[in-house]
């Protein structure tokens, strides 16, 4: 396996930069990274020009933003989850952690990637956003709300950023692509539609990241802020734990 991992003498001083590079490499460097990343560029460039067509009346600028982010929050993901879990798929995990004897320095190394991707990815949304709502003003002869509070056009992340993260603890946690991914697309649909059942839909809001979410975008509360701790702490927080535990546990 080519690596970009730089050893010294001692293999406990491999630089976390290092390892950062060669999992980068991992992330995008298969036919499939390339694949997913295409397609989302394609359908977010769709999703542009639909924006510039649809918004035709004055409008803040953050406007086009949710309908433009919903590729990226749907797709990215699926890069991390096969960084994770198609190592242990397919055996290659065992070279990457003789290479890296300390396996939290590989998990950091792959979170590390999530976040430079997660961060070009909303700067890239947040400009094109800015430059559809320009176009269509100028189409349409309106003019642009840029006064928007900054912690409303910080929520807009949330979306891509919840749904990255719990792609991220799912592959963690499993370590299986088929599973990995069919928790990733199952899980949120079926935790919404509960959480709108009668009696027990109220419990099982705290529950639900996509319900608390759009609460909290829509208009934070004490109980959709602490709802959506809550779905975070059940869904991304202990599922990385676990996985972590049992990556150190794993290949012993």
């Amino acid at each position: 396996m080519k690596t970009d991992i730089l050893l010294n003498k001692d293999t406990n001083c491999i630089r976390l930069s290092s390892i950062v590079k060669a999992e980068a490499r991992k992330a995008t460097d298969t036919q499939v990274a390339k694949t997913i990343i295409v397609t989302t560029a394609f359908l977010t460039f769709a999703m542009f020009i639909v924006s510039i067509l649809r918004f035709k009346n004055a409008a803040p600028w953050t406007d086009p933003f949710i309908a433009i982010s919903s590729p990226a929050s749907t797709l990215l993901v699926l890069i991390f989850i096969l960084l994770i879990c198609e190592e242990w798929t397919r055996g290659t995990a065992v070279i990457t952690y003789t290479f890296v004897p300390q396996r939290n320095k590989v998990i950091v190394a792959k979170f590390i990637i999530l976040l430079v991707f997660f961060l070009g990815t909303i700067i890239t949304l947040y400009a094109l956003s800015a430059i559809a709502s320009i176009i269509a003003s100028v189409i349409y002869s309106y003019s642009i709300s840029w006064s928007e509070p900054i912690y409303s056009v910080v929520l807009l992340v949330l979306p891509l950023l919840v749904n990255m993260l719990f792609g991220f603890s799912m592959a963690i946690a499993t370590q299986e692509t088929t599973i990995a991914l069919g928790l990733y697309f199952v899980v949120p649909p079926i935790t919404v539609i509960a959480s709108q059942l009668p009696v027990v839909g109220s419990y099982l809001k705290w529950f639900s990241l996509e319900h608390s979410s759009s609460l909290f975008i829509a208009g934070a509360t004490g109980v959709s802020a602490t709802q959506y701790i809550c779905s975070i702490l059940i869904w991304i927080v202990v599922p990385c734990i676990i996985g972590s535990f049992r990556m150190k546990r794993d290949l012993n």
